[in-house]
């Protein structure tokens, strides 16, 4: 019973997570607040899933003082950052066969 809960619960979790980052990577530059008030989360719900999506490296921040006030701001990583260019070039690259 306690494994079927833990399966539901971890399922739960990479779903938020991927909500969160589908709305990022719709809505480039938002704050956590912005992000709380668009998803109807608590801003620490959002700071949580932030933390996950930072720490996989698919999403990065931008620091901003507003005021005197530090603002980070979120946007999605490149896809480009996670192509190994170097397969790629290998990849084309006819195999040398030799007879």
């Amino acid at each position: 019973m306690l494994e079927k809960a833990n399966k539901i619960r971890l399922f739960n979790a990479m779903k938020n997570k991927y909500f969160l980052y589908e709305v990022i990577n719709k809505n480039h530059g938002l704050t956590i607040y912005d992000l709380a008030k668009k998803v109807n989360w608590s801003s620490g719900k959002v700071n949580h899933y932030i933390q996950k999506l930072l720490k996989d490296k698919v999403i990065e921040n931008s620091t901003e003082i507003d005021n005197g006030k530090v603002k980070k701001h979120y946007s999605p990583v490149s896809y480009k950052e996670f192509i190994n260019w170097d397969e790629i070039k290998e990849l084309k690259t006819p195999p040398n066969i030799n007879k």
